[in-house]
């Protein structure tokens, strides 16, 4: 039996221990739970995420909502403050995701202190599509803090209001308008993925074996 020092030790550790773990599992639980429909699927292979197997999109489709929607929700700020800082600086939060893609300013935020109170995973690596998308952001940001600096306010919320437009249809529905200009202007590097790339390989596979059975039986007929 343990003695009393065993016991005082297993009352003061357990409740603590126990309630770790079962954070840690229910987290875990519920990003293994997580779903990805057809959209989300092709959503995040056209960010260039198609590398990674269904599990792996299923464990980051949460966590890859956090960035656009703390970035929305600053650019909102700085749009209803009208303050050029402001959005100046968040052209540089938007650049630093377009140059580095270890290093965008909010995803280290997200990975170095938000993802360990979650015990959610950290995030990837930014594709270029993404990295493409904070491009324009970056552009369309610089040219709403230099509207409102030289008092063009509509225009500064034009500009403005589009990036915030893109970043909550991105963290609501997983749709990037920027990559998915990036598949549009650079063809070369916008092979369908997906759900799209299943169904069109499969036709391109059913119409091979139509030919090849058309084939087949052009050369019975010659042979007999």
């Amino acid at each position: 039996m343990p003695n009393a020092h065993n016991r005082s030790r297993v009352w003061a550790w357990t409740p603590i221990s126990a309630h770790s773990a079962s954070c840690a599992m229910n987290s875990e639980r519920t990003l293994k739970m997580a779903r990805l429909s057809a959209f989300a699927e092709t959503s995040l292979n056209s960010q260039g995420f198609e590398q990674l197997d269904m599990n792996a999109k299923a464990r980051i489709a949460l966590p890859l909502r956090f960035t656009p929607a703390v970035g929305t929700a600053l650019i909102v700020i700085g749009l209803v403050l009208q303050s050029s800082i402001w959005l100046g600086s968040m052209a540089l939060v938007a650049l630093s995701g377009a140059l580095l893609p270890d290093a965008m300013i909010i995803d280290l935020v997200y990975n170095f202190s938000v993802r360990h109170l979650f015990h959610a995973p950290p995030l990837p690596s930014t594709p270029k599509p993404r990295r493409f998308s904070y491009l324009l952001s970056t552009v369309l940001l610089s040219g709403s803090a230099v509207s409102f600096y030289y008092g063009l306010s509509v225009l500064g919320l034009v500009f403005g209001g589009l990036v915030a437009a893109g970043g909550t249809i991105l963290t609501t529905t997983l749709w990037c308008l920027g990559s998915w200009y990036y598949r549009m202007i650079f063809r070369h590097a916008a092979e369908p993925s997906g759900i799209y790339a299943r169904i069109r390989r499969a036709d391109e596979n059913g119409r091979g074996s139509s030919s090849l059975t058309t084939t087949h039986g052009t050369r019975d007929k010659v042979t007999s």
